[in-house]
C-alpha cells in the first residue's frame, strides 16, 4: 500500500524536529525586517510635529500683519476659538452652589 503508521509517524516526527529547529533560530536573531519594522516605530516625531508647529505659527503670524482672512476667518477669529472655555466653570459653580464632589456628606452637627 506505502508507508507503514510508523515510518509516517516518524517523518512527521523528523519534519516538526527540523521546522522547530529552523524557527527556534529565527527567535534568537530576528529577522532583519523586524528589526527595521520595529526601529521605524521606535523613532520619536516630535521633530517633525515642532517645525509644522513653527510653520503654522509663522503663518498666523503673517495673516495677521498682512491682515490675510481665509474663508472669511480672521486671526481675531482664530483666537477667540482658540480662548473660548467650552465649559464655563463660572456658571457650574453658581447653579450647584457649594456642592463638594472630593468629600462625603457634610454633617449639620459639628462635635
Amino acid at each position: 500500500m506505502g508507508k507503514s503508521f510508523e515510518e509516517s509517524a516518524r517523518e512527521r516526527r523528523n519534519y516538526i524536529a527540523q521546522a522547530r529547529a529552523a524557527f527556534g533560530n529565527q527567535e534568537q536573531s530576528p529577522a532583519p525586517e523586524a528589526t527595521s519594522a520595529e526601529s521605524a516605530e521606535s523613532v520619536s516625531t516630535l521633530g517633525i510635529r515642532l517645525v509644522i508647529a513653527i510653520l503654522l505659527f509663522i503663518c498666523f503670524v503673517y495673516c495677521d500683519q498682512e491682515h490675510i482672512s481665509f474663508q472669511g476667518i480672521g486671526s481675531k477669529e482664530v483666537i477667540e476659538q482658540v480662548s473660548w472655555n467650552p465649559l464655563p466653570t463660572e456658571k457650574l459653580e453658581e447653579l450647584f452652589g457649594d456642592v463638594s464632589i472630593t468629600g462625603g456628606p457634610k454633617s449639620s452637627n459639628p462635635q
